[in-house]
């Protein structure tokens, strides 16, 4: 009050003074709504994402969850695809949201951490997937554990009492006694059963239940026709998908989607509902996991999970090789017959089915001019706020007493 009172002498420094107040007022909201409308919800598919300190984040055929200790995402994956398998392991990455940014945890599993009494390294790590056990409090890991060619066809397990490691290696072995491939780990959400779903051999497809403290398997319970990349979950209605693909290497072909008819993963009595994705490529990726994700406001939702192994674009318009493979994420959209999901360059986490195009960018202007409209009543708001605190100027007849 004592600066608009030396101002009032003054009315010209006093309208720039009222006037800068308001502007700073106006800037401050405004830059809050900017980096509200630009936080990182979008997700931008087939190209390469960094991480918090603006490297390359390197996490392939993730397994992703939500840690039930501290709430925080840890997408967990392969190392660089380099061609000598030394520094070959798994790395991870942490958020507080599945929309970033990540923070590079660093290797929480190397090539030192794994001994074999029957083989030695360097080892093939591929597919890691980790589950948090309520039970032992123990962050539990599985990954494909092999040697060059892909003749070993064991499973390598891990565990940490920390999700960012480092997780100290307990065994490895072939599960139930059958040589494994391509796998995956599933966490039930309705009765908290963890199950691991593998390839036999590459001649079938087989599911297991794990024992209590997850770092073996019970037996198989059940078995399909072959496939890999595969990647279970289930809906809220309580019917079990798997989203899997064909044994064509690093190059893409069609996905095929598995719906249960039977109630339990012992008979799901599997049916195949073809190519989701209705590309024969799949958009050249394959699944690695599903991972469920519910926005701010509007119900739950899948996020399919993949990589591109060799075709990612480069800079002067070539793709791949493998060493250059990057990542698609693309929300899952269930009908009452089907279930499809559309390709988006990019798309929005908390919108995800949305329209491309031109209702995007309708919706888009809608957004920016909202905001400025909430700008120019900010500007409004300070200015009568900064009025306030003016004193009357003095009439006339007072200007001599007030001056004394």
């Amino acid at each position: 009050s004592s600066l608009f009172a030396a101002l009032s002498r003054f009315p010209t420094l006093r309208r720039r003074a009222l006037l800068a107040m308001s502007t700073r007022c106006a800037c401050a909201v405004f830059a809050t709504l900017v980096l509200a409308c630009t936080a990182q919800n979008i997700v931008r598919s087939n190209m390469h994402w960094n991480d918090t300190d603006g490297r390359r984040i390197e996490a392939h055929s993730a397994g992703m969850f939500q840690s039930p200790v501290d709430g925080r995402w840890y997408w967990y994956g392969e190392s660089k695809k380099t061609r000598g398998l030394a520094g070959h392991g798994v790395n991870c990455y942490s958020s507080e949201s599945i929309a970033g940014p990540w923070r590079n945890e660093g290797q929480v599993l190397s090539q030192q951490n794994i001994i074999q009494p029957d083989t030695k390294g360097p080892f093939i790590v591929e597919r890691p997937k980790v589950l948090y056990n309520m039970e032992t409090k123990m962050f539990v890991m599985w990954f494909h554990l092999d040697t060059e060619g892909y003749k070993y066809r064991h499973v390598g397990v891990a565990q940490s009492s920390s999700p960012t490691g480092l997780f100290q290696y307990v065994h490895g072995m072939k599960p139930d006694g059958i040589n494994s491939l391509d796998m995956s780990l599933f966490l039930d959400p309705v009765d908290g059963q963890a199950y691991f779903v593998r390839s036999c051999n590459n001649e079938y497809v087989g599911i297991s239940r794990l024992t209590k403290d997850y770092l073996s398997s019970t037996g198989m319970i059940s078995n399909h026709s072959v496939f890999e990349g595969m990647s279970l979950f289930r809906h809220r209605n309580g019917t079990y998908y798997m989203m899997t693909s064909h044994l064509t290497g690093w190059d893409p072909n069609p996905l095929m989607l598995f719906r249960a008819q039977g109630e339990t993963l012992d008979d799901p009595q599997w049916i195949d509902m073809g190519n989701p994705t209705g590309s024969n490529k799949s958009f050249n990726s394959q699944p690695t996991y599903v991972v469920e994700y519910t926005p701010k406001s509007g119900e739950p939702y899948f996020v399919y999970m993949a990589d591109n192994w060799v075709h990612c674009p480069n800079e002067d318009g070539t793709e791949g090789p493998l060493i250059n493979a990057c990542y698609i994420w693309l929300p899952i959209q269930f009908h009452k017959n089907s279930v499809t999901m559309d390709y988006q360059a990019e798309w929005d986490l908390e919108d995800p089915f949305s329209l491309p195009g031109a209702p995007r960018l309708l919706l888009g202007v809608t957004r920016l001019f909202l905001m400025f409209t909430l700008v120019v009543v900010v500007v409004l708001v300070c200015s009568r706020q900064a009025r306030q605190f003016e004193p009357a100027l003095p009439s006339r007849a007072s200007k001599y007493t007030y001056f004394l």
